[in-house]
């Protein structure tokens, strides 16, 4: 009973991991993350909900990245790499560490967006799930240069400028990155080193084409189906 119990739980947990849920699972965790913890607990709240929900994100991003077993262990690699920097920098600190656990996130966002979108705007059926999937993905790029504009800062001392100033702006990083997305541009930080400045340009520009040839995409693709339907 017990055996059959444990077996019935595997084929419902492999089902899910499978199917296209797993990526409204991410983007409720990226919402979360981005909009809730990090505005609500600013910098001091890496010490708790933000690493706990960050670690989460880790997580869910294996299953929800790709069907492959073995991109799955690749993406898993990664994800152990990241979260092993990320917790040592909670508990040990110092900007050394600190800049591997932002390089190791780097890294492991680039990896996860290229094979997400890859399954989100691969071939078959465009549900929802699908549609949330590539909101995740957009969601997912503004970490990512979050954490790109965090080495950055780490690295080159004054690379931006602060109104008001901050001497660690984690949750600052964050906040900018999708402000640059969105392109918005509230001028409260300014990007001063040259290769700051091209990674801001960047993030403008993928900011306004993704919603409008990708996500359009999909989106008109979900309304023809239904329209046949």
């Amino acid at each position: 009973m017990i055996k059959h119990n444990l077996t019935a739980t595997r084929l419902r947990w492999r089902n899910f991991i499978d199917s296209d849920r797993g990526l409204a699972a991410l983007l409720v965790l990226l919402v979360a993350y981005i909009f809730f913890v990090y505005p609500l607990l600013g910098n001091e709240g890496l010490g708790g909900w933000a690493s706990v929900i960050f670690s989460l994100i880790l997580v869910a991003g294996i299953f929800a990245t790709a069907n492959h077993h073995a991109v799955r262990v690749g993406i898993a690699a990664l994800a152990v790499i990241a979260l092993a920097s990320h917790w040592a920098n909670v508990l040990v600190g110092g900007r050394v560490v600190h800049t591997i656990a932002a390089s190791a996130a780097v890294v492991f966002f680039i990896v996860q967006v290229w094979f997400l979108t890859s399954r989100v705007f691969g071939d078959g059926e465009v549900t929802i799930n699908r549609i949330l999937g590539a909101v995740a993905v957009y969601l997912l790029l503004g970490l990512l240069w979050a954490e790109a504009y965090l080495v950055i800062f780490l690295s080159v001392p004054g690379a931006f400028q602060f109104s008001p100033a901050s001497d660690l702006p984690i949750a600052e990083m964050v906040y900018f990155s999708f402000v640059t997305l969105t392109t918005l541009g509230y001028g409260d930080i300014t990007a001063v080193h040259p290769f700051a400045r091209s990674l801001v340009m960047m993030e403008g520009l993928v900011g306004q084409l993704y919603p409008a040839i990708l996500l359009a995409r999909l989106v008109t693709q979900y309304q023809g189906r239904k329209n046949n339907s």
